[in-house]
């Protein structure tokens, strides 16, 4: 089974390409403001890595978000349009379940595991998800979230379970001077973790859903979209 994978909702932008779970090429930016301008050579290159066309591709695969409202839509639009044109069926998952995967995966913790992404004026995209029996345990179930909330609010839910959480993100750093002392003695950092969602694992995690027909049409994609845009915002306002 050939997946290309498409991720853009975040200051990370990548793309990557597996065969049967195993990812064959991953290329990635750093420049949130030209991911629709990196996505479509980092298709290219990947499927040179791997000597392959569109065509041979079985399933396209795109985040849900959340993150940045047109980040969304850059690899949401492509695999959508890729489906389309293919007749392929496509995986969509949401960015914070992919970092919470990618944790475990990365660290064998078994607890609870905190997601929490940047939605800027003092709100974070977060996703609190729930312990597992083993780190091979496929299973990410949201127990709070996905949600826009304070850092306040975070911190109540955190501090009220009877476990270390393991909190994986960008926007643990985006207001790292906030969090309270409290917070800190609760959560486990990782270093070797990566704090945002990536293709390298949306591929590998679409190859493992598609096999259990967990699929949609591109025409069922609906992004993940927490919060008004600010336009929309600032439209309510006037």
């Amino acid at each position: 089974m050939k997946v290309l994978a498409l991720e853009t909702s975040s200051t990370m932008g990548s793309a990557a390409l597996s065969i049967d779970g195993k990812v064959l090429a991953f290329e990635t930016s750093m420049n949130q403001r030209a991911h629709s301008e990196f996505i479509n050579p980092a298709i290219d290159r990947c499927l040179q890595k791997a000597n392959l066309k569109l065509k041979d591709i079985d399933i396209f695969a795109a985040s849900l978000g959340p993150g940045s409202f047109t980040g969304i839509r850059v690899a949401a639009n492509i695999a959508k349009s890729f489906c389309y044109t293919f007749q392929k069926p496509m995986v969509a998952i949401d960015s914070l379940t992919l970092m919470a995967i990618q944790a475990r995966k990365t660290t064998g913790w078994t607890g609870p595991i905190l997601s929490i992404l940047n939605a800027y004026k003092n709100l974070l995209y977060t996703g609190l998800f729930s312990s597992v029996e083993s780190a091979s345990d496929e299973a990410f179930v949201f127990q709070t979230g996905p949600a826009a909330i304070s850092i306040q609010d975070i911190e109540k839910h955190v501090l009220s379970l009877n476990s270390q959480v393991l909190c994986v993100g960008e926007g643990y750093l985006a207001y790292e001077a906030l969090w309270s002392k409290n917070f800190r003695q609760k959560i486990r950092r990782e270093s070797a973790v990566l704090d945002f969602p990536s293709a390298e694992t949306l591929a590998v995690e679409a190859s493992r859903r598609a096999k259990l027909n967990q699929t949609i049409e591109w025409n069922s994609y609906l992004p993940l979209y927490i919060r008004a845009s600010e336009a929309e915002e600032n439209l309510r306002v006037k």
